[in-house]
């Protein structure tokens, strides 16, 4: 027996790195595969030049074995092997170097960019000590005539003695401590199997399950015989053509934990500047297993390096508003043991989440054009997630409108920006148009001409719900002329037009904004709104007055208002008054914002109004009419009336002289 020391720092460093590198204990099953995968694709390459080399032992495979009983767990490979030697220098790396040393060599790999610490020094085995007291390993290489056990609890020392066997091969020997005694069921081993090493190319081997009852397993003692529980080639690895719409299907459930059809699949194989392999899937339905309402929560594809699973959840691969795409993707670009860290700063996966987040949004299109119907059922689901793009996607935005619905006051369909487009009147506006003549040189000295140009507008309203959009009395006018309306309801709506604001040269408008002309105003029509205006202005500076200044920017008159008597428009460039609402909702400082008061130029309540103004402007009656009218231009805009005390008086005395 050979027994050796260990430095008085190498404790200290075993802490740091099953602390550090390591998050959830049970990848340790996945490291110690990695590491028998490693060592037979050694032996493999080995027999390529040594046709001899393998003699009758060439089928290669990896044993997983749980003994309740001695509380063990032990992994065999038939792999390259080790010396005494290389036992020592590969599995007690730490121990060998000492402190100083080892971490000089990890900084060196960092600034080599060799992060891949599992290959290099081993540190996958060193895993081993999250969930075992103490670990053996016995080993016998084919350089040597011998074979070796070692073991070592950690605490103080290792040990290395001879033992008998003929053959190359490896046995790591866990003994579990009490903290991780269920990883000692069967079941537990193939559930980690299956969620890691799936994919390892070599045939994993475990003990086939034993269905009989203890009472028939005590009468007749039964050794089952072992079968393989892992797949070795994962379906991204397949050619497409060899893969049924039922695989694809099965898979994707497997995945997502979602019973239905998915709405499309993605299968990418690209070999070029970044090498990667995919299968993504977009959901058709509700996947009631799948809470989106958070975008912090975990999401993102799998992520297997060199088929192991290095992330279950790798949202950096992924911009959050996709977050319900079920996919994985397996790439040989990144080292096997990459960080959360390193995943953040890494430019292979950005360009991979860049290309792949193009092909979703074509694929989306792809279905849009050629499967409406079931594509207007996956945004009735979805398209709240979807529209969050405007947080993360400004380069993208162009693309992410071709494939959005909206809700319009004329039909209960939903319709796409280009279906509007297709109905909107077009307006002829001058435009300048430059290098036409010399004697016109524009604003920045270029020479430039007037032409005229069709432009389309997009009209939108802002609301709550489609029976308050419908309650605005800026919708009448609109319906008059049969001109759509998109009906934005969702709280992130407000956001969206604030950013993405014009698509295909046709701008998006409010139907509350103060600039709007459906029609042009002949000269006449032009002579009579300044006629009224000047035989208002003192009512309108009386109403400014009644109602406060600050609340109110200007007060004009408007015959498109429907049956209202008043309404309340936003100024040019102000806030929305739902996204203003939003943001007070979520504690966020607003500006102070005045308001267009509009008067209904047919309402008959109005010239009552004036005619009681030119009788008396003290007139009490006026100022609780003008009170009573404001607080109603509010309630359309669905506001909270500030002084509700007050109006339910005004409302109980015009109710009492109505009466009367």
């Amino acid at each position: 027996m050979s027994k050796h020391n260990f430095e008085a720092e190498t404790g200290r460093i075993l802490e740091l790195l099953t602390h550090s590198i390591y998050s959830n204990k049970e990848i340790f099953l996945r490291e110690l595969i990695s590491n028998c995968a490693d060592a037979i694709d050694k032996a493999r390459l080995k027999s390529l030049t040594d046709t001899t080399f393998l003699w009758d032992d060439s089928e290669f495979k990896i044993t997983v074995e749980a003994d309740k009983n001695n509380k063990t767990i032990t992994i065999t490979d038939n792999g390259i092997g080790m010396t005494w030697e290389e036992l020592i220098s590969h599995l007690w790396t730490i121990a060998k170097s000492g402190t100083k040393e080892f971490i000089d060599k990890l900084k060196k790999a960092k600034e080599d960019s060799a992060h891949n610490l599992i290959g290099q020094f081993w540190v996958g085995f060193y895993s081993s000590f999250m969930v075992a007291d103490s670990v053996e390993v016995e080993s016998k290489s084919w350089l040597d005539t011998k074979a070796h056990r070692w073991t070592s609890d950690w605490k103080s020392d290792y040990d290395i003695v001879e033992i008998e066997k003929e053959t190359r091969w490896t046995k790591i020997i866990l003994h579990i401590n009490e903290a991780n005694i269920s990883l000692l069921d069967d079941w537990k081993l193939k559930e980690l199997i299956k969620k890691y090493s799936n994919y390892v190319w070599v045939p994993i081997m475990m003990r086939a399950y034993d269905s009989r009852t203890d009472e028939e397993k005590a009468k007749e003692p039964k050794i089952m015989d072992f079968e393989q529980v892992n797949e070795t080639k994962p379906i991204w690895k397949k050619d497409k053509k060899d893969i049924t719409k039922e695989e694809y299907k099965n898979f994707y459930q497997s995945i997502s934990s979602d019973w239905n059809e998915p709405l499309f699949t993605i299968h990418n194989n690209v070999e070029w500047m970044v090498s990667y392999k995919s299968i993504l899937f977009a959901p058709s339905d509700v996947n009631m297993y799948k809470n989106l309402s958070d975008p912090n929560q975990e999401f993102g594809p799998r992520l297997y390096v060199q088929n192991v699973l290095i992330l279950e959840n790798a949202k950096e691969l992924i911009p959050v508003w996709l977050r319900f795409i079920s996919w994985v993707v397996e790439t040989s670009d990144l080292p096997l043991n990459i960080s959360r860290e390193m995943l953040q700063e890494n430019t292979i996966l950005d360009k991979i989440k860049k290309w792949l987040t193009k092909k979703v949004i074509s694929e989306f299109e792809n279905t849009l054009k050629n499967k409406k119907e079931d594509y207007i059922k996956f945004w009735s689901n979805y398209g709240k997630v979807v529209k969050e793009w405007i947080h993360y996607e400004y380069d993208l935005k162009q693309e992410i409108a071709w494939i959005s619905l909206f809700k319009w006051i004329n039909n209960s369909e939903l319709i796409t920006l280009d279906e509007y487009l297709e109905k909107a009147p077009a307006k002829k506006e001058e435009v300048e148009i430059e290098g036409k003549k010399e004697d016109k040189v524009n604003s920045e000295g270029r020479e430039s001409d007037l032409g005229q140009k069709e432009i389309k507008t997009i009209y939108y309203i802002i609301a709550k719900s489609e029976n308050e959009a419908l309650a605005s009395p800026y919708i009448s006018q609109f319906k008059e002329k049969n001109i759509d309306v998109l009906v934005l309801t969702d709280a992130i709506d407000s956001f969206l037009v604030q950013s993405f604001n014009e698509f295909k040269e046709a701008k998006l408008v409010s139907i509350t904004s103060n600039d709007i002309e459906l029609e042009e105003k002949t000269p006449e029509n032009k002579k009579q709104e300044e006629e009224k205006k000047v035989e208002f202005k003192s009512l309108f500076e009386l109403i400014k007055s009644t109602i406060w200044d600050e609340k109110i920017e200007e007060v004009v008159l408007n015959d498109k208002l429907w049956t209202a008597l008043w309404a309340l428009k936003t100024p040019k460039n102000g806030i929305d008054p739902q996204l203003e609402k939003m943001m007070k909702a979520m504690w966020q400082t607003v500006p102070k914002q005045k308001r267009i008061l509009e008067l209904n130029s047919k309402n008959s309540l109005v010239d009552i109004m004036k005619k009681e103004f030119d009788s008396d402007v003290k007139s009490e009656k006026l100022t609780d009419t003008i009170k009573y009218a404001y607080y109603q231009a509010i309630l359309l805009e669905w506001w909270e009336v500030e002084n509700i005390k007050e109006f339910v008086e005004l409302t109980n005395k015009f109710a009492s002289s109505y009466l009367k």
